[in-house]
């Protein structure tokens, strides 16, 4: 299975269908890789305006 991005929250999803957004607009062409263990003591997450514990790609294309 490969691994995509969402182009809305930036996820990284296996599946066809974001489970935080529901969006389908999905791309294998992303960079950059974080791993947000606790989005309210993460600089980097407030930065990226996540709320939710999870793995993000950086930039989506």
């Amino acid at each position: 299975m490969s691994e995509k991005a969402c182009s809305s929250c930036h996820l990284i999803t296996t599946g066809n269908v974001c489970p935080k957004c529901k969006t389908t607009t999905l791309s294998d062409d992303f960079s950059g890789l974080v791993i947000i263990f606790d989005p309210q003591g993460s600089a980097i997450a407030k930065t990226m305006n996540i709320k939710e514990k999870g793995r993000y790609a950086l930039k989506v294309r």
